[in-house]
């Protein structure tokens, strides 16, 4: 009796190791599948990125070029107002000498992680453009440059000429996110949008022909800024000229007008950001002394479109629908569409023809 169950207890015994061995085998084989997968996936990835990044010429500044860079930009820096300083300085008074540099420390350097991790949503986007037939305007090589976004209210990126600067943070964030399915498409839509600002500076045309899509024209007349305007103003560096109008209809009247960004409060008011206060500003182009609201304009999202909320400028509104365009298509990002897709369409016509 005693022997039999000995056998019986040994029995399951050895029938346990079976299963556990089993499991064992099993995790490693879904451990080794994985890891091909991922193997795989590496080496596709390197694959498309040595062999498309180049299509959009860019390179990485240093630290040091990042700063030339910068403070190369003397015009934009020559027309900012009080109101720029008072608010990208963080104090009531500051001079620009304080600006420039805040502006040259707030360049960083790109690690090899970020640069590898941007180069390789830059060869996905040439590789999306080449397989859509895309034929995107001829452009200067591409400045990407490193910085603290702190002077611009936290945005994650801004340009001066095909000068692009991004936020080292949001980078890092998304290029450690990488690995999971979409969690690139903020970043892809970030970089769609300021290499749509790098286009239009280097095709007037193509400026001309997307601005029209949300009925401005532009014209060969800077306009001046009043003196209601220029106390508010705050210049975005994304928006290099006022030479752009459309017509708003203002008490039922119509009224040609050009945009341009301002705030509601100086900055001893507010003690934040300019984003958090910030409107943007309907002048008339006959010169008046007077501007108006977006709420004064019974026309306004006729005007605009709304696609994007980002309607500060028409240069940004279009950087957002050619974003929206290359990445969604038609069907838009939740296959709904848009509430004006003639916009969008216009953009895809644009650069198939």
């Amino acid at each position: 009796m005693f022997e039999k169950l000995s056998k019986t207890g040994r029995g399951l015994r050895d029938g346990d190791q079976d299963d556990k061995n089993l499991k064992k085998q099993k995790r490693k084989r879904t451990l080794l599948v994985l890891l091909g997968l991922i193997l795989g996936w590496g080496m596709i990835n390197l694959f498309i990125t040595l062999i498309f990044s180049g299509m959009i010429p860019h390179h990485f500044a240093s630290v040091q070029e990042g700063r030339e860079k910068m403070l190369s930009n003397t015009e934009y820096f020559d027309n900012m107002t009080q109101n720029d300083f008072d608010f990208r300085v963080g104090k009531t008074g500051a001079t620009r000498e304080e600006l420039l540099e805040a502006s040259r420390e707030s360049i960083g350097e790109f690690s090899f992680f970020s640069k590898w991790y941007l180069n390789s949503r830059l060869a996905r986007m040439a590789l999306h453009i080449k397989l859509k037939g895309y034929e995107l305007p001829k452009v200067e090589e591409i400045v990407f440059i490193k910085a603290n976004m702190e002077m611009e209210s936290g945005a994650s990126g801004y340009t001066h000429g095909t000068q692009i600067y991004l936020d080292g943070d949001i980078i890092a964030i998304y290029s450690f996110m990488s690995v999971m399915p979409g969690a690139s498409e903020y970043m892809d839509k970030l970089l769609y949008h300021e290499l749509f600002h790098c286009l239009t500076r280097s095709d007037p045309q193509f400026r001309a022909d997307m601005y029209s899509l949300i009925h401005f024209t532009v014209t060969d007349t800077e306009y001046e800024l009043p003196p209601c305007v220029l106390e508010r103003y705050i210049s975005n560096p994304d928006v290099e000229h006022h030479n752009s109008y459309a017509t708003f209809l203002i008490d039922g009247k119509p009224v040609d007008c050009y945009t341009a960004w301002i705030t509601t409060k100086t900055y001893a008011e507010a003690q934040s950001g300019f984003m958090s206060n910030d409107a943007v500003a309907l002048v008339p182009v006959d010169g008046s002394d007077v501007y108006y609201t977006r709420e004064q304009a019974s026309n306004f999202d006729e005007v605009f479109g709304e696609n994007t909320g980002y309607v500060k400028d028409p240069e940004e509104c279009m950087a957002d629908n050619f974003a929206y365009a290359m990445l969604y298509g038609m069907k838009g990002n939740d296959g709904k569409g848009y509430p004006n897709p003639e916009i969008i369409q216009g953009v895809i016509d644009y650069l198939k023809r």
